[in-house]
C-alpha cells in the first residue's frame, strides 16, 4: 500500500510540477522586468554621476538576468504553448533595451532629463505596458 501511495504521489507531482515551473519562470521574468524599469526610471531625476553609473550598472545586471530567464523560458518544454507570446515579449524587450541604452541613458548623462523623461513616457511606457500584458496573458 505504501508503494502504491508513493507511486501515486510521484505521478501527481509530475503533473503539478511543470505548471509550478511555468508560473515561477513567468513570475520571475515579470519581477525582473519591474526591477529593471524601476532602476532606469530612478535615473531620470539624478544628477550625481556616480549614482547614475551605479543605477545603470544595476539596470544592466537585471537586464542580463531577464535575458537569462527569458532564454530559459523559451527552451522550457513546459512553456511550449507560451512560445508565441514569449517570442513577442522578446521582440518588445529588445526594442525596450535598445531605446534605453542608445537614447534615454545618453540623454540622462548629458543632463537632458526632460528629453529622457519624454522618451521614457511616450516610447518606453507603452512597451512596458505591452510586455506586462503579454506576461499577464500567460498562466500564472
Amino acid at each position: 500500500m505504501k508503494n502504491a501511495i508513493a507511486v501515486l504521489l510521484v505521478f501527481l507531482s509530475g503533473l503539478v510540477f511543470p505548471s509550478c515551473v511555468q508560473a515561477g519562470q513567468i513570475g520571475e521574468i515579470k519581477s525582473t522586468l519591474g526591477t529593471t524599469r524601476q532602476q532606469t526610471m530612478s535615473m531620470l531625476g539624478e544628477d550625481d554621476r556616480a549614482v547614475l553609473e551605479m543605477r545603470y550598472d544595476d539596470a544592466l545586471k537585471s537586464s542580463k538576468d531577464l535575458d537569462g530567464l527569458l532564454a530559459a523560458a523559451l527552451k522550457n518544454e513546459a512553456l511550449r504553448a507560451a512560445l508565441p507570446t514569449l517570442t513577442q515579449f522578446r521582440t518588445v524587450w529588445e526594442a525596450f533595451k535598445k531605446t534605453r541604452d542608445s537614447e534615454i541613458i545618453p540623454m540622462v548623462y548629458a543632463g537632458e532629463h526632460l528629453k529622457a523623461r519624454y522618451t521614457a513616457f511616450t516610447v518606453q511606457a507603452p512597451r512596458f505596458k505591452k510586455m506586462n500584458e503579454l506576461l499577464e496573458s500567460l498562466p500564472q
